[in-house]
């Protein structure tokens, strides 16, 4: 393994934005649906399911990729990934049917639920779903009633809060946390208890353990950490249960992407504690690694297109104001999330760009009646050249935008155009129109 201090980051800079569409065909594509207007690269989609996957090429067991859709549930690109023979981790019933809508085999699906209600379970388990994570005593014993009424026998994983020090955006184990079990308590509601439970379960057989640390990782200790009580808690189990083995450990997501600062590669973190994983499949049996994504998978696939609608400039600032807003980049309230920006250059019939200078205090905001809709700027963006009528270009944007959208001011959702790996351009998502959204508010009840 290698210390986090040591590690290099590759240094991300505008060059390597994901331009996957030329100034001309951001022009014409305009033209032909609007602004704002997301686009999504099937071709990155690909790209990085095979980099995540090749980054644990090291570890001496399988390995597979599993995509959290809760990220980006657009079908066409579940139906990318489907290509991939990716995995998909879904939490809600809504996700299940939109992932049967798309006819994704069930044996790739692993299900985590954070309500467990007895009737979620019966109907995953009716779709034919085997595996499922529980995080809790009280959701083990629904899903074992949905298995009796069904008369399946589920693979059944336990969500371990490790309860780990984690430095990352979003942090997802601490103590007393929502997700997951804590290795041992003085309630049912630990993984010791469950474990001891599932061993002597009819209805459900005993899989694994699931745990996920946060998002945006770049401090790789925690894992180390994790691991660590990991493996003393498995030593434990063997001990107290001699049938014990694990068959599937899924170690969750946390890979991070570009927005501002330098982050690693998923080479780069898979090299930190890759090690420790084989030596737990030597001391415990070989098990299936799984790896899971949302963020890192999707959000370098995409680009939003907003059109400037307006400038005003006074002491010395510009303040440029897009036809886009937090409603369709939501993190970027939410979060702060730092996407980068540039201006779409201006391109004449002999194919040059033509570029006017900005002041230094340039401020991109958006189009809501909101002290919050201002975008933040990555230290990549470039917005020389912001003039009403211009286009900007928000790059990384696959992760969450687009299933933020929400219709605050009565704005509605932007279509989504995908460039398909024969690169033509073709309409996955319709916008939505102001009477489709009157429609969904009740506007036609009486």
């Amino acid at each position: 393994m290698v210390e986090n201090s040591q590690v290099q980051l590759v240094q991300k800079s505008a060059t390597a934005l994901n331009r996957f569409v030329s100034p001309l065909d951001i022009s014409k594509l305009v033209a032909q649906h609007g602004t704002p207007l997301y686009l999504v690269d099937e071709d990155t989609l690909h790209a990085k399911a095979k980099e995540l996957h090749k980054a644990y090429s090291k570890f001496k067991g399988p390995v597979k990729v599993a995509y959290s859709i809760k990220a980006n549930f657009t079908p066409a690109v579940i139906k990318s990934f489907m290509k991939d023979g990716v995995t998909f981790d879904l939490t809600s019933l809504g996700e299940l049917h939109f992932i049967k809508q798309c006819k994704a085999d069930p044996e790739n699906i692993i299900y985590t639920s954070v309500t467990e209600e007895p009737e979620e379970y019966l109907e995953v388990l009716q779709s034919g779903v085997r595996r499922i994570v529980v995080s809790s005593f009280n959701g083990m014993m629904n899903l074992a009633k949905a298995a009796g009424r069904t008369g399946s026998k589920p693979l059944t994983m336990i969500r371990v809060n490790p309860e780990v020090g984690v430095k990352a955006e979003v942090r997802a184990s601490y103590r007393n946390g929502k997700f997951g079990v804590p290795f041992n308590g003085g309630t049912i509601d630990s993984a010791a208890k469950m474990v001891k439970h599932l061993m002597g379960n009819e209805l459900l057989k005993f899989e694994g353990f699931h745990f996920h640390l946060g998002s945006q990782i770049t401090d790789f200790s925690c894992y180390t950490h994790a691991l660590d009580k990991m493996d003393a808690f498995m030593t434990k189990m063997k001990k107290d249960h001699p049938s014990f083995h694990v068959n599937t450990f899924d170690i969750g997501g946390g890979t991070p992407v570009f927005y501002n600062d330098p982050v690693p590669t998923p080479a780069q973190m898979a090299e930190n504690h890759v090690g420790k994983l084989n030596q737990l499949a030597e001391t415990h049996g070989t098990f299936t690694l799984m790896i899971e994504s949302g963020r890192f998978l999707v959000a370098e696939s995409s680009i939003l297109v907003s059109r400037i609608v307006n400038t005003k400039e006074y002491n010395e600032h510009k303040i440029v104001i897009v036809d886009a807003g937090y409603h369709i980049l939501l993190d970027a309230a939410l979060l702060k999330q730092e996407y980068p920006q540039e201006v779409v250059p201006v391109v004449d019939s002999k194919d040059n760009t033509t570029a006017i200078a900005t002041p230094k205090n340039t401020h991109l905001a958006g189009r809501l009646c909101d002290t919050y809709d201002v975008f933040p700027l990555s230290k990549v963006s470039d917005l020389n050249g912001s003039e009403v009528g211009r286009y900007i270009s928000f790059y990384n944007v696959g992760a969450y935008s687009v299933v933020f959208n929400m219709p605050f001011h009565c704005q509605t959702k932007p279509p989504i155009v995908m460039k398909d790996s024969d690169g033509k351009f073709r309409l996955v998502r319709k916008g939505t129109t102001y009477e489709k959204l009157f429609v969904e508010e009740g506007g036609n009840i009486a």
